[in-house]
């Protein structure tokens, strides 16, 4: 859903949630700054997580030019990520 939010894909006006971090430091350069708070019911609902695990992404994940090529690229780090956890298990 962030990936259809932030591409203008669906109508949802998120321009005062999702803000541009404006840093290129490492991993990729769509990063956005996690809205702040201390209340739980924030803190982990849809817009901060949503932007917490978006700012994770690799960035030929978040730069993917269609909602198939970015489902494809996320489905294969999901496989990449489970397969080290199994040889990490088996170890």
């Amino acid at each position: 859903m962030m990936y259809r939010i932030i591409n203008n894909l669906v109508d949802i006006n998120a321009r005062s949630v999702l803000i541009p971090a404006g840093v290129h430091t490492r991993g990729q350069a769509n990063y956005y700054i996690v809205p702040l708070t201390t209340v739980n019911a924030y803190q982990f609902s849809f817009f901060p997580t949503g932007i917490r695990l978006w700012n994770g992404l690799p960035e030929q994940v978040v730069t993917s030019t269609s909602i198939e090529g970015y489902d494809g690229r996320a489905i294969q780090i999901n496989l990449d990520i489970n397969r080290e956890i199994e040889i990490d298990i088996s170890l």
